[in-house]
């Protein structure tokens, strides 16, 4: 358990920690294709963004709790203490009414452009959550949203067991981008893993000699494999 204090400083420094937090701890998932790589967050970080805004700007600051922001193994919550304002319902709410509980504190972030107009915040989270993400108390309001799950993970079960060995890099990327498409070229491979042609052949080699991979037909109309060991 890991547990960092962003305060004793101006909130305005301590609310770029936390940003700079949630970046750092926004993993990328990603997979090697061809003709291009493609990446998954593990959660969408602009949402979160509005998220950590609102918790910091529609805080109850007079009873002293500060909003916490918490990492779990499958998910991240944000929680602000204050609950909704009286005359505002949930619902309302999640449609973007409220009125802000520190008019000057909203003043500030939106001269130091951390936030846009008021409301738009909610909006913008739920174009990429549901409404459930959001919990609602009578002295505090969560919101807790789940990670993305890598879904560029192979299914073969050949690369579970492949990878446990001591591969490098390189080569684990040339098993991958095979599963991924049999009949790439070494050239192919050689501009997808960012290294030179040769590089690409002299791993090939220790590849097809160790009995990782091997080569099914010609040349060019042949295609590589990936051997289960």
């Amino acid at each position: 358990m890991e547990n960092y204090e962003f305060g004793y400083c101006s909130l305005i420094k301590a609310t770029h920690r936390v940003l700079e937090k949630f970046i750092t701890e926004n993993k990328i998932f990603a997979k090697i294709t061809y003709p291009e790589r493609k990446e998954q967050p593990m959660y969408d970080y602009k949402a979160v963004r509005e998220v950590i805004i609102n918790a910091i700007v529609h805080n109850d600051w007079t009873n002293e709790y500060p909003p916490k922001f918490e990492f779990f193994s499958d998910r991240l919550e944000v929680s602000s203490f204050g609950g909704i304002q009286n005359e505002f319902t949930e619902e309302e709410f999640l449609q973007g009414y409220s009125a802000p509980k520190n008019p000057e504190l909203m003043r500030v972030f939106k001269d130091l452009e951390l936030v846009e107009h008021l409301g738009t915040g909610i909006r913008r989270i739920l174009k990429r959550y549901d409404k459930s993400i959001y919990h609602f108390f009578p002295h505090f309001i969560r919101v807790s949203i789940k990670y993305n799950q890598n879904k560029f993970l192979y299914s073969d079960q050949s690369i579970k067991k492949i990878t446990n060995v001591n591969l490098t890099k390189v080569q684990e990327g040339i098993i991958g981008l095979i599963l991924d498409r049999p009949n790439i070229t070494q050239d192919e491979m050689a501009n997808l893993l960012g290294v030179t042609s040769r590089t690409i052949r002299n791993h090939i080699k220790y590849l097809v000699d160790n009995d990782y991979i091997k080569r099914i037909g010609a040349d060019k109309k042949g295609r590589w494999e990936v051997i289960n060991k």
